[in-house]
């Protein structure tokens, strides 16, 4: 097979690839509402969202407002700070630990937030940092990138006494 078919079958695979990703992405559901803050908060507290791009790692959004964080993309690093919901949007900020060459580095993260609305059919949706598109809010039996309680607590509290924080 020549190269250029060869290109033109993965560019077909790509776009084929990249459509796919982008189905259950909805425009704002119309006469959606944003979501109550209590809704919000008990949706999220005390769970763990997973974090693809951290190779094993997410936050968890635990009591007292706190939020944890482990994140293994580079080399092993954890995160702590708060969480908190006002006008149906969730947002944490960070201060995130880990350790260059035996030395302990800390950086805070930017505020990231997700909005929430809720349909008039009753379903919640969320969008990320004030994308257009909003994707409807799984339970987190459904949710594959979710888990009750704090699934990385023993990869964060071994990473945290390994990086001396």
């Amino acid at each position: 097979m020549s190269n250029r078919k060869i290109l033109g079958a993965i560019a077909i695979a790509a776009a084929l690839a990249l459509s796919a990703g982008f189905v259950a992405a909805d425009p704002k559901p119309k006469g959606a509402k944003v979501t109550d803050n209590q809704t919000v908060a008990n949706f999220y507290a005390g769970s763990t969202r997973i974090w693809k791009s951290c190779n094993g790692g997410g936050i968890f959004f635990g009591g007292g407002w706190e939020a944890k964080a482990y994140c293994n993309k580079t080399s092993p690093s954890v995160g702590w700070g708060k969480w908190s919901v006002k006008k149906g949007k969730i947002c944490h900020e960070i201060v995130w630990y880990w350790k260059k060459d035996g030395e302990a580095k800390s950086k805070k993260s930017n505020k990231d937030c997700i909005a929430h609305v809720t349909d008039a059919d009753g379903n919640m949706w969320r969008r990320w940092n004030d994308d257009k598109d909003w994707w409807r809010v799984k339970s987190i039996k459904e949710d594959k990138n979710a888990a009750k309680g704090f699934k990385f607590k023993s990869k964060f509290n071994r990473t945290k006494k390994k990086n001396g924080v």
